[in-house]
C-alpha cells in the first residue's frame, strides 16, 4: 500500500518536474471560466423565465375562472328576473346589474389579453435561449398546450359575452319601445279620462242664448196671434261645445253667476239633488251654484245652461 502510493507520488513529481512550471494549468482553456459562468447565467435566466410562465399561466387560469363565475351570475341573474309579471321591472333593472357584470367581465378579458401577451413573449424568449435542447422543447409543448386550451376558453367565453351583449341591446331596445308605447298609452288615457272629465256651462240673457243657437222654444199657444205663451226653453239639439266654457268636472265645484243681483234658470237636466239648490228653488240660481258631488251632478248632461230671468 505504502508502495503504490510512493509510486503515484513519484509519477506526480515527475510530471511537475517534467516540464515548465505551470504547464498543467495552461493545458485547460482560458476562456473556460468565462464560458461555463455564461452557461450557468444562461440556465439561470431560462429557468427563472420558466417560473415567470408557471406563474402567468396560473394567473391566468384564476382569471377564466373569476370570467366563469361572473358569467354564471349573468345567467343567473337573468333567471331570476325572467317570472317577474311587470315589464317595467323586468326589463329596466335588470339590465342595469347585467351591464355592470358585462363591464366586469370585459375588464377581465382585457387582463387575459394582457397576460397571453405575455405568455407569448416568454415562449419566444425561451425558445430564443434553449436552442435544441430536448428537455426544454418538451417543456414548451406542454406549456404550448395549456395556452392553447386557455385561448380555446378564452374564446368561448368571448362568445357568450357577445351574446349577452346582444341580449342586453335587445333588452334596452323592448325598453326603449315599452317606455314609447308606456307613454303613448298614459297620453292616451290622460286625453281620455280628461275628455271624459270635461264639462261645458253658459250663462246669459235669453235673447243671447237664442241668438247663438243654444236654446229655443218649445210648446206655448199665442195669443191674439201676436203673443205667445207658455212656451218652455230647452237646450238646441246641436249644441256646439265652443260656445260654452269648457271646466274639469273633477276640479271645479262652483260656477258664479256674472250678476249677483240676478236670478238665473236652469234650462239643462243637471241633477239638482247634489247642488246648493233646495227643492222650493225650483232649479233658480242666485249668486253661485255651489255643487256638492260633480260626478253625481253632471251625470244627464255634459252641458249647463243658465238663462237670466
Amino acid at each position: 500500500m505504502k508502495r503504490s502510493l510512493l509510486v503515484v507520488v513519484a509519477i506526480a513529481g515527475a510530471a511537475c518536474n517534467g516540464g515548465p512550471r505551470g504547464q498543467v494549468v495552461q493545458s485547460i482553456p482560458t476562456d473556460s471560466t468565462e464560458y461555463f459562468r455564461t452557461q450557468v447565467q444562461q440556465m439561470t435566466t431560462v429557468s427563472a423565465t420558466k417560473d415567470s410562465l408557471f406563474r402567468d399561466l396560473a394567473e391566468t387560469t384564476k382569471l377564466l375562472a373569476d370570467i366563469n363565475t361572473e358569467l354564471a351570475t349573468v345567467s343567473t341573474g337573468k333567471k331570476a328576473v325572467e317570472p317577474v309579471v311587470s315589464p317595467e321591472s323586468q326589463l329596466s333593472a335588470a339590465p342595469s346589474d347585467r351591464a355592470l357584470v358585462l363591464k366586469k367581465v370585459k375588464d377581465l378579458t382585457a387582463r387575459i389579453k394582457n397576460s397571453e401577451a405575455r405568455l407569448a413573449r416568454s415562449q419566444r424568449q425561451i425558445k430564443t435561449m434553449t436552442g435544441q435542447n430536448d428537455s426544454l422543447k418538451t417543456v414548451l409543448a406542454d406549456f404550448q398546450t395549456t395556452i392553447d386550451g386557455l385561448n380555446a376558453m378564452v374564446d368561448g367565453q368571448k362568445s357568450t359575452i357577445a351574446n349577452l351583449e346582444s341580449e342586453l341591446n335587445a333588452s334596452k331596445a323592448q325598453v326603449t319601445t315599452l317606455t314609447q308605447e308606456k307613454v303613448t298609452l298614459q297620453d292616451t288615457v290622460s286625453a281620455m279620462t280628461t275628455r271624459e272629465n270635461t264639462v261645458y256651462y253658459i250663462v246669459g240673457t235669453k235673447k243671447e242664448l237664442m241668438d247663438k243657437g243654444i236654446i229655443r222654444e218649445v210648446g206655448g199657444t199665442r195669443f191674439l196671434l201676436v203673443t205667445r205663451t207658455g212656451e218652455t226653453l230647452k237646450p238646441s239639439e246641436n249644441l256646439d261645445p265652443s260656445a260654452f266654457t269648457a271646466i274639469d268636472r273633477r276640479q271645479t265645484a262652483e260656477i258664479p253667476m256674472p250678476k249677483a243681483d240676478k236670478q238665473y234658470k236652469l234650462v239643462t237636466n243637471q241633477n239638482l239633488s247634489f247642488a246648493n239648490l233646495p227643492v222650493e228653488a225650483k232649479g233658480k240660481v242666485r249668486g253661485s251654484l255651489q255643487i256638492t258631488n260633480p260626478e253625481s251632478f253632471w251625470t244627464n248632461s255634459r252641458f249647463l245652461i243658465l238663462v237670466e230671468n
